[in-house]
């Protein structure tokens, strides 16, 4: 009976048709948004393809998170490996994360042992490099040490950047390639890497519409046919744009999907977005609800009353008042007028307990709109916890405030 079940959920329908592209290891075979970068560093590491002597190159990637930068260095070193391998250059590039190897020991060693097949027991590390310089001359290839949060090296960094420096004219045969976050780099590898460096590259932040497209590319890698729609993609966007990290969103759309097969719901849904999205996020704690203004909590039962009828991931400002206005009614409490409202809006807007959209009206007519949005959680937990609050607070006064 329970092997049964196991083969079940093993070989059951998915909403997947490759959910290993939305793991974080994964490097896609493009990669939107990120040409400007790729191309800076290709003109960068170019002497690498040169014949006549080895050149070290030294390069930093700098970003926030979700930036792209690991991805990004990931796919520059296999197009770097193709493009040489291409003109009979042998190049190697060695992806390392410094929060495994955090040490040059453990890299050098690494290096020995994994990548050429040597031991590396009984001898320090300046035997260790030796035996890969010789070994990389002996063979004539052009290593890239590629090293993802560098800044957990320390001054381990500098000593594998120092190799290449005093090595002779046209046999400098290892090159390094550092990624890591703007406030590391400003707090530890400036200063020490100022003049040490070919070339210094800074990511910029995805806008919303970049990450609309980057997680569109993804889904449809990852997804079958008809599983995310247009709207899951823009709501994945525009929760994703609060911090302007790509990577939340691919791992909404991962734990979104993960949970459409538990639940066997097809398509994905603007709730199991919700619901990943407090599996991703942690911002909102139970206290803030409890803290809100009765008009606010009043305004947000009225977004929830608005989104669970409309079956919708948003709706707009006329309509919200319009539920907001019935439900005051209801509690016997005294409405906002719009322009009051509309500042109560705006204050949840920035608590970051609701988001506001705005969007075009249509074809063929001008002006945008504005429509609201829950944020945290799933409308059918929001619904409930702010209808508690209401009850609870008609039971314990006369009137609201």
């Amino acid at each position: 009976m329970g092997e049964n079940i196991i083969e079940k959920a093993l070989l059951g329908a998915t909403v997947f048709k490759n959910e290993e592209t939305l793991h974080p290891a994964f490097v896609p075979p493009e990669l939107p948004n990120r040409e400007n970068e790729l191309v800076r560093l290709s003109h960068t590491f170019k002497s690498l393809l040169n014949k006549d002597g080895a050149y070290a190159v030294n390069v930093a990637v700098v970003g926030k998170p979700g930036t792209g930068k690991t991805v990004s260095i990931r796919y520059f070193g296999r197009g770097l490996e193709k493009a040489a391998a291409k003109r009979g250059i042998k190049v190697r590039f060695e992806y390392y994360d410094c929060f495994m190897f955090r040490t040059k020991s453990a890299i050098l060693r690494d290096l020995l042992t994994e990548r050429f097949k040597v031991t590396s027991r009984g001898f320090s590390d300046e035997e260790i490099t030796t035996m890969i310089n010789r070994r990389l001359s002996r063979e004539n290839i052009r290593l890239v040490l590629c090293l993802d949060e560098a800044y957990l090296l320390g001054q381990d960094l500098l000593s594998l950047i120092h190799g290449s420096e005093v090595a002779k004219h046209g046999q400098a045969f290892i090159s390094t390639l550092i990624a890591c976050r703007v406030v590391d780099w400003q707090n530890t590898l400036s200063f020490p890497l100022s003049g040490r460096l070919h070339d210094r590259i800074d990511m910029p932040a995805y806008d919303q519409n970049e990450l609309y497209k980057i997680f569109k590319y993804r889904s449809e890698l990852a997804f079958h046919k008809d599983v995310v729609t247009d709207e899951i993609l823009h709501m994945v966007a525009n929760i994703a744009a609060s911090t302007q990290n790509a990577r939340h969103g691919i791992e909404m759309l991962y734990l979104a999907g993960k949970a459409a097969d538990r639940y066997n719901i097809r398509p994905i849904t603007p709730d199991l977005i919700r619901r990943a999205k407090q599996e991703v996020y942690s911002e909102l704690r139970s206290d803030v609800l409890y803290g809100l203004r009765d008009q606010e909590i009043l305004v947000l039962a009225a977004l929830t009353r608005e989104l669970k009828a409309q079956k919708s991931s948003s709706t707009s400002i006329a309509k919200v008042y319009e539920r907001y206005q019935l439900i005051c009614e209801e509690f016997a409490v005294t409405k906002q007028a719009l322009p009051t409202f509309r500042k109560t809006v705006d204050a949840l807007v920035t608590l970051g307990i609701i988001g506001k959209v705005v969007e075009s009206i249509g074809t063929g007519r001008r002006g945008r709109r504005a429509r609201l949005t829950l944020m945290d959680i799933p409308v059918e937990v929001f619904h409930e916890r702010v209808g508690e609050i209401l009850q609870r607070r008609q039971s314990m006064e006369d009137n609201f405030d």
